[in-house]
């Protein structure tokens, strides 16, 4: 780290319709340096590094980048100046090949326009060393998988002279290899002197790699830290405005159930699913923890109808059940917050309002002779709009404007107001900032006192051991051991089962 001022932004402003996403922003970036951008969801994150890249444009406040005062129009004039994004959703066109995509919008060209394909390959292998990815070029982006896809988001921006990379919840769709991989070309990017703005709701990634950190919270700056002279618990405070007791306090516990509301023997399928058995109570909360492909995820899908299950018995209330389905899941009082909130959870281009009543909409108009009780679908959507504490205008907002987290939130809202007796949350606080966590797991909670039966799903080991009452580790597609408390229960002794 060089220490010299590369970027400095003050007073940035930006409205999104009645939202203030960025209120008096500031910022600022040294040469060479990581520097970690927090806040809860909806804080403005996001947005800020957008207006950096030029996909957004901000409304007033000026970003003055290497002593000149740059707005981008678009996103290639950023990258041209010098300033990446690697996005937290990566958007790359499958069916072409690594190259094509390296290149996208900027291919060589001759007379005519017409791409000159052996200088285009050529080139795209050279920024392809930088990553050891030069035999690649040619392959599809289909064939890879989620790391590879990220790099070439990386190597788009370095086929300019660039000076800034922000990455957005880079590690969020990452195994812990493919995370340890990201951190070390953080490092290679740091060594060239590349400055770094990295956004993250893992905390813990922050001391791993960042030199300082900076926290918004409804779009305005609260502060910046070393990250040697600040704790984890310092910028949780600084993000939520409070000290937070992440897990809260559970009072459940004499409350429990022995009754069995769901229960599943010898589940097979073709998808890494290999004989699974477990039982869940009345009021009880389930946790499943396993290493990607272990097969947690494959076993929620083929249980909710879908993924092609083969051979076993599945019970509710003590009934055997075929679901044939996943809306017959849904009528039989079964429900699944997937752990993908884009392609399976949430349609973006709809409104709140009518991502939440998707799964129950006909009951809105059983008693209209077909036509939807409106006023019945505006009132349960703000119900659960401000219990969530989803921040949005109103209930018509489209899902798509929302931040990564709220859109998790609406997911979460759509299943809890099907009233199912059995919800399984796939990664229910996947992208979610800790204040948010803080609510979601009180709101489990308060599900499991209804008498809910609850699945969650998930890689983060501190909230499986103090939110759940039992412990499932998958590994190979089996369920290879189950702890029936979590009373003094150590990370080290559930990792062990899960890698075997």
């Amino acid at each position: 780290m060089n220490g010299d001022l590369v970027l400095k932004s003050e007073g940035i402003d930006k409205w999104f319709g009645g939202v203030h996403a960025l209120a008096d922003m500031q910022f600022e970036l040294r040469g060479g340096e990581v520097h970690a951008l927090v806040g809860e969801n909806g804080a403005g994150k996001s947005t800020y590094i957008k207006i950096l890249s030029g996909v957004y444009q901000k409304d007033s406040g000026t970003n003055v980048y290497h002593g000149r005062e740059i707005d981008f129009r678009n996103n290639l004039e950023a990258r041209k100046a010098g300033i990446g994004m690697v996005p937290q959703i990566i958007e790359l066109a499958p069916q072409l090949t690594v190259a094509e995509n390296i290149y996208m919008g900027v291919y060589p060209t001759g007379r005519g326009g017409n791409v000159k394909w052996k200088d285009l390959f050529e080139q795209a292998a050279e920024t392809a060393k930088t990553f050891d990815m030069e035999g690649m070029i040619r392959m599809k982006v289909a064939e890879l998988g989620t790391g590879h896809r990220q790099l070439i988001e990386v190597l788009k921006t370095l086929i300019y002279d660039t000076k800034i990379i922000a990455f957005d919840e880079p590690t969020a769709s990452l195994s812990d290899e493919e995370t340890k991989r990201l951190f070390d070309l953080i490092e290679k990017l740091k060594a060239k002197g590349i400055s770094i703005i990295y956004v993250s709701h893992r905390l813990d990634e922050l001391f791993r790699i960042a030199d300082r950190v900076t926290v918004l919270k409804d779009g305005a700056f609260v502060g910046t830290r070393e990250i040697r002279d600040v704790s984890k618990g310092e910028i949780v405070s600084m993000m939520v405005g409070r000290d937070l007791n992440l897990f809260g306090t559970d009072t459940r516990k004499e409350k429990k159930s022995k009754e069995i509301v769901f229960e599943v023997k010898n589940l097979r399928s073709r998808n890494n699913v290999n004989g699974i058995d477990f039982t869940v109570k009345k009021g009880e909360i389930v946790g499943c923890f396993g290493m990607v492909g272990s097969g947690r995820t494959e076993t929620m899908m083929a249980v909710f109808g879908e993924g092609g299950l083969d051979e076993g018995e599945i019970f509710l209330k003590g009934n055997k059940v075929d679901i044939k389905s996943p809306l017959h899941a849904v009528t039989l009082g079964i429900g699944l917050v997937p752990e993908n909130r884009i392609s399976q959870g949430v349609i973006l281009i709809s409104s709140i309002k009518d991502n939440i009543t998707l799964p129950f909409v006909n009951k809105l108009a059983k008693k209209r002779a077909g036509f939807i009780d409106m006023q019945a679908e505006r009132k349960i959507a703000r119900e659960y709009i401000a219990a969530l504490k989803v921040k949005t205008p109103n209930e018509d907002t489209n899902v798509g404007s929302l931040s990564g987290g709220n859109q998790q939130k609406v997911s979460i809202a759509k299943w809890l107001a099907t009233r199912s007796e059995v919800i399984i949350f796939d990664e229910p606080t996947h992208g979610i900032d800790v204040g948010a966590k803080a609510d979601i797991y009180q709101l489990l909670r308060e599900l499991s006192d209804e008498g809910k039966g609850i699945i969650m799903v998930s890689s983060e080991l501190p909230e499986v051991l103090n939110v759940c009452d039992r412990i499932l580790v998958f590994r190979d597609g089996k369920i290879v051991h189950e702890y029936r408390d979590t009373e003094g229960l150590t990370e080290e002794e559930v990792v062990k089962y899960a890698l075997g």
